[in-house]
């Protein structure tokens, strides 16, 4: 009886030693290969508000050494770090045959913290908010004068408008440019909001609740385009008559408001179709009739937008 417990006593001891040795199947790697699969941004946080450290074109090679969560992207919250120190969405890698959550670390719980700087500005002119600060990048809102906006980042890597290349990130995750802004916010407070790929909405649905704001789906312009033009934001024209009258409404019978003279700089912000006739609505908030500029702002030079895009749908108007 006695050599029996003590052979047990080995094998209590030696148990552990070989559950500690035996070879497991969750083995955690330091890293794994992958790719983006679309432009992507690598970003300080798992969020889409956050600034970018490096921006990845197509088929860019990379490391990943952790996982998080964050921002849900195109149904998936899932967030890889790279060894860059950045974090790239899940979705926007090639496709990996394993589970990142369990061939990699855990990033820690504070890997998932979103900090962001903030500012209010106020839109004053007419503006096309982008997935990108490029002129051609996709729209995600059309944003009436007098909107509210909060701003997260700046950039002056953008496409310059008038003179003036800024641009700003805001919490509805698309881009304004500091143009139609009111006044331009401080940037001394706010973070840079680093290097930006061209970005396609079609791959980069964000479903966090930061890009709830109304869209309002334009209607495609009825004129035709030459292909290889590109669409335009505040866009300058020239005065070709004596004088051009600036109304109150789009139509010949409404009071005049203002009046250019000839060879006059005049910016524009959308266009007005009244009974076969194009307007456009200047900076000034009044309705010039086409026909008064050297140029043809309804299609021979520029895609402006219709001033209806803008309209607010909770208008009673």
């Amino acid at each position: 009886m006695a050599s029996f417990r003590r052979r047990s006593c080995r094998l209590a001891t030696l148990l552990p030693l070989v559950l500690l040795l035996a070879p497991t199947n969750a083995e955690v790697k330091a890293y794994i290969s992958t790719a983006s699969e679309y432009n992507t941004e690598c970003k300080t946080s798992p969020h889409s508000l956050s600034p970018n450290k490096i921006a990845y074109t197509y088929d860019e090679t990379l490391n990943v050494t952790c996982w998080t969560k964050g921002t849900k992207i195109m149904g998936d919250n899932l967030w890889l770090k790279s060894e860059a120190g950045c974090y790239v969405t899940q979705y926007d890698l090639t496709e990996y045959a394993g589970d990142y959550t369990a061939d990699l670390a855990y990033c820690g719980r504070a890997s998932e913290e979103e900090n962001l700087t903030t500012e209010d500005a106020t839109l004053h002119y007419k503006t096309e908010c982008r997935i990108c600060p490029d002129i051609d990048c996709d729209i995600s809102a059309y944003l009436p004068e007098e909107t509210d906006v909060t701003v997260t980042c700046w950039t002056d890597a953008g496409q310059v408008i008038i003179d003036d290349p800024y641009h700003f990130k805001t919490t509805n995750n698309c881009y304004v440019a500091e143009k139609g802004l009111y006044s331009k916010p401080d940037i001394t407070y706010l973070d840079n909001c680093g290097p930006i790929p061209f970005l396609e909405a079609e791959w980069h649905n964000n479903e966090n609740g930061t890009s709830e704001i109304d869209k309002r789906d334009a209607a495609p312009l009825p004129f035709p385009l030459p292909e290889e033009q590109s669409a335009k934001y505040l866009i300058n024209v020239t005065v070709g008559e004596d004088y051009a009258y600036c109304r109150t409404c789009p139509k010949e019978t409404c009071e005049s408001q203002q009046r250019y003279v000839f060879d006059q700089e005049v910016w524009l912000q959308c266009l007005v179709e009244t009974n076969g006739t194009w307007w456009s609505e200047t900076t000034d908030f009044c309705y010039v009739n086409n026909s008064d500029f050297w140029q043809s702002p309804e299609g021979d030079y520029y895609k402006n937008p219709l001033c209806e895009w803008f309209d607010d749908p909770n208008s009673d108007d």
